[in-house]
């Protein structure tokens, strides 16, 4: 029966990845686009390339509700050397260091590879290298993708895109410094607290344990689990009739990041755990407020070292102008109810408000 049902999962990806679906056909004006004989989204020069961010969107559905060995099956079969897959082997090592000395070489190995708390010499948690690591799943270990024909990629500090897909130029950004068709995170910065690019809110002010931390801290002092509300951003090109109008995109996936430590033999460790996120309610700019329902109930599986709850993506197409690509993100007003394995809490409410009524 799993057999069956992994390849139902599997043939279900490569429908999405060969046709397009029925909302991105009606949807203007990507439904002008042009065929051009290849798949809605492919591997070229070792990165996968999306028709739309509408395809995007789609295979990251489908990719968040598959098993980490159903992903890495899916990888294999494309040649794709995914963000997640490189990350999912590093993880593996560090599960086996068991004291600190031996996570001191660990780190030392991979000081180029992870993120590392250096504010804090009891944390030996570790994190994916990526200003913003929500697109793992697609992006190579290198941290590039592409969408229509933008080139985006993500580093340690920045999210980088090259809207005419010049590979020399993501390559050799010096060189094209006054290149308008670069965009670098300081264009598609939100403006808001500490001025971050996708940070909306971490919910200092909820915190049962009253440290007003970011970190909940449960009574045993042995747990700790941060929530992270935020947002990705994405601006894109697509030319649907060579020489005709060129169309650019703009879009942004609200998501909410959970990400929990325990207390070790040698510090504070990232660990496999079940994470909760029920009753949760969203309202995006002046659409209706709605409750967000999730297919596996609000209950995570067991993974490591976070999980992202999806919760909303929202796009704009408009004809090309300048003008369009410095934006700030819609108003997202979010509340839930969130939790991991070995909290005492139970369910713990949390919520940003950014509408005046809201629910």
């Amino acid at each position: 029966m799993k057999k069956l049902m992994f390849m139902a999962v599997i043939a279900m990806v490569l429908t999405v990845f060969n046709a397009c679906t029925k909302d991105e056909l009606k949807t203007t004006p990507d439904e002008g686009i042009a065929k051009t004989g290849k798949a809605d989204v492919y591997l070229e020069n070792g990165y996968l390339a999306f028709k739309n961010m509408n395809v995007v969107d789609s295979v990251m559905n489908v990719l968040n509700s598959m098993s980490r060995q159903e992903k890495d099956v899916w990888e294999q079969k494309i040649g794709l050397k995914s963000a997640r897959a490189e990350f999912n082997q590093i993880f593996d090592e560090y599960e086996k260091l068991t004291t600190k000395e031996e996570f001191l070489k660990f780190k030392a190995k991979y000081a180029d590879k992870l993120k590392f708390n250096e504010m804090d010499e009891s944390d030996c948690s570790i994190d994916y290298p990526y200003e913003c690591s929500y697109y793992r799943s697609i992006m190579n270990n290198k941290g590039i993708f592409k969408v229509g024909l933008s080139l985006c990629q993500y580093t340690r500090e920045n999210q980088i895109i090259v809207l005419d897909g010049d590979m020399k130029k993501l390559e050799n950004l010096n060189a094209y410094s006054n290149d308008k068709n670069i965009l670098v995170s300081v264009h598609l910065k939100d403006g808001g607290i500490n001025n971050q690019t996708d940070l909306i809110a971490d919910f200092p002010g909820f915190d049962p344990s009253n440290n007003n931390n970011r970190w909940w801290i449960n009574g045993d002092k042995d747990r700790k689990l941060l929530n992270e509300l935020k947002v990705a951003k994405m601006v894109s090109w697509n030319q649907p009739v060579a020489g005709g109008p060129v169309y650019t995109t703009k879009s942004c996936n609200f998501y909410l990041r959970q990400y929990g430590l325990k207390k070790g033999t040698f510090g504070w460790n990232n660990y496999s755990t079940v994470y909760e996120l029920k009753n949760a309610v969203i309202k995006v700019q002046n659409l209706q407020t709605v409750n967000v329902t999730f297919s596996n109930g609000g209950t995570s599986p067991e993974v490591k070292p976070d999980y992202v709850w999806d919760l909303y993506f929202f796009k704009e197409s408009m004809t090309y102008t300048w003008l369009n690509l410095n934006y700030l993100r819609p108003t997202f007003s979010f509340q839930g109810n969130v939790n991991s394995r070995g909290l005492n809490y139970g369910l713990v409410f949390i919520q940003n408000k950014e509408h005046t009524v809201f629910p």
